[in-house]
């Protein structure tokens, strides 16, 4: 018997999450459930959001557009993260998008993109990277999201400096 609940849908959210509580839903995730989905007022969704574990509430209706899921038991206890950083240098906007995924779904505690001298993206969208981890995180099971940091690898690794191969001996 599978350990997670793949039958409900799951959602990320940035509100603390306990028993009784109403979480208000984002708009995008109201019509996602409510048009895309088409759950009706008492159908079950599991809610996570990193720090509380996952959560087993009952979807309502609160307003004329709002749409808020009552929250009833603990499904999962939030488990510990991953001591797996993962560096890359970013790729082109579809690759990267992939790349994401399934570091998500390998259990990556955080994503560190480098630029390199041989990076053929010029730029990272971290909310982009954000959102990519939050979708594979809701489609996988995985409990806590890979937060994205950027930094600069020339300052960091100091590639900036001559390869070996070009460097002359003094002898």
């Amino acid at each position: 018997m599978a350990r997670y609940d793949f039958r409900s849908p799951r959602l990320h959210v940035d509100q603390p999450l306990q028993a009784g509580a109403a979480v208000t839903l984002e708009k995008p995730q109201g019509h996602y459930l409510t048009h895309v989905l088409r759950l009706q007022p008492d159908d079950p969704v599991l809610l996570f959001n990193g720090r509380d574990g996952e959560w087993r509430g009952r979807l309502a209706v609160a307003g004329k557009r709002a749409m808020t899921v009552r929250l009833e038991t603990q499904t999962r206890p939030q488990t510990a993260t991953n001591d797996l950083h993962y560096l890359f240098a970013p790729l082109k906007r579809a690759r990267l998008d992939y790349v994401v995924q399934k570091a998500v779904e390998m259990g990556v505690a955080r994503l560190q993109p480098v630029m390199t001298r041989h990076t053929q993206a010029e730029r990272v969208n971290v909310a982009r990277m954000r959102a990519n981890a939050i979708e594979a995180a809701e489609q996988c099971g995985i409990l806590s999201i890979s937060p994205a940091r950027y930094r600069s690898a020339c300052r960091a690794c100091r590639c900036s400096r001559k390869p070996a191969w070009r460097r002359r001996s003094v002898s």
